[in-house]
């Protein structure tokens, strides 16, 4: 009877290729963990910008309810609470406007609104409120 060869794998050559992939896995999953971070980000400038949002319509609903006279002048800031711990909103509403844009024989009032969260911007919103 005639032996029949074996086919396989041996040891060394097993081991040398659970080093290969070993080696080549590293890179990879140092991309999960910056994807992590990145979508952590992400979701903080969402939020951001929901804030922001938020108090714009604030802004303009007593503008539409109350007149623009209502609309107090000055710098105001806000820490937040609750589900948005860490997250400042400031609101800055500048008359007359710093930048160009009011139109003439109009009075305009700048609302500039900003959203940080641990000392860093995350969003930031502009509105000219006019008064013809």
């Amino acid at each position: 009877m005639k032996r029949q060869a074996q086919q396989g794998f041996t040891l060394l050559e097993l081991v040398l290729v659970i080093v290969v992939v070993a080696l080549a896995s590293v890179p990879i999953l140092g991309q999960f963990s910056q994807a992590g971070q990145s979508l952590l980000l992400n979701e903080d400038i969402q939020t951001a910008g929901q804030l922001a949002q938020e108090r714009a319509e604030i802004v303009l609903a007593l503008r539409r309810d109350q007149g623009y006279a209502a609309v107090p002048t000055g710098p105001t800031s806000e820490v937040l609470a609750g589900n948005y711990t860490g997250y400042t909103r400031t609101l800055s509403v500048n008359e007359p406007p710093l930048g160009t844009g009011c139109a003439v024989g109009a009075t305009c009032k700048e609302v500039l609104i900003g959203v940080e969260r641990g000392g860093s911007p995350r969003a930031s919103l502009t509105l000219l409120l006019v008064d013809y």
